[in-house]
């Protein structure tokens, strides 16, 4: 079983308005069953907590690309050799996500891909990067705005292309049983990200 670490890029004003305490109460605790770490990565003037990294980045959504780096720098240092980045609205089902890493994925999720531009995976509903991916972003000097676009620019000069997965999915019903449905992006849902929309989504898994 490969070291996992799921990285989830938030921020002080989530963690104090409550909208981090969903994941901890619902999907996060599974992780323990197959030996997975989790973190919360934060930028700077963040509070102290157990789960939580506090890195030297600005912590606004202006940040995400240089939070991407300092993250993937953080699980590189502590040996871990894969990372699922994730974000607090990406609802994901554990013990599935664990089957889609043991196939050895290097980039991996829901690929886009914009007229003219190299194909990339989606942030929102989460990205496989193994241990390599995460060496080779956290040492490129580059960065601009668009996190996602950035990683793919990045990983595409070292000849690692995204590799689509149709269960990383932006649309419901998100994982159940019966589904191939590996993580749902809450954010693009009608009501959008809430804590009890995380909490719904548990609880359909749970009852599938």
């Amino acid at each position: 079983m490969p070291r996992v670490l799921i990285a989830i890029s938030s921020c002080e004003t989530f963690e104090r308005s409550g909208l981090n305490s969903p994941l901890r109460e619902t999907w996060l605790p599974n992780l323990s069953k197959f030996g997975c770490d989790y973190r919360f990565f934060h930028g700077s003037g963040s509070s102290q907590k157990n789960d939580v990294v506090i890195l030297n980045v600005v912590d606004e959504m202006y940040g995400l690309t240089e939070k991407l780096k300092a993250k993937c720098r953080w699980a590189v240092e502590r040996g871990y050799e894969y990372m699922f980045s994730a974000f607090p609205d990406t609802y994901t089902c554990p013990e599935k996500l664990i089957e889609v890493i043991n196939t050895c994925p290097d980039y991996l999720g829901s690929v886009h891909q914009f007229p003219g531009s190299v194909p990339f995976v989606q942030g929102g509903p989460g990205v496989i990067l193994s241990r390599k991916s995460c060496e080779i972003l956290s040492n490129d000097p580059s960065s601009y705005l668009n996190d996602d676009c950035w990683a793919a620019d990045v990983l595409s000069k070292h000849r690692i292309n995204a590799v689509h997965h149709p269960g990383f999915t932006a649309f419901g019903p998100g994982p159940l049983r019966n589904n191939s449905s590996i993580t749902n992006h809450l954010s693009t849902q009608p009501c959008g990200y809430t804590g009890d929309n995380l909490r719904a989504e548990h609880k359909r898994w749970l009852e599938s």
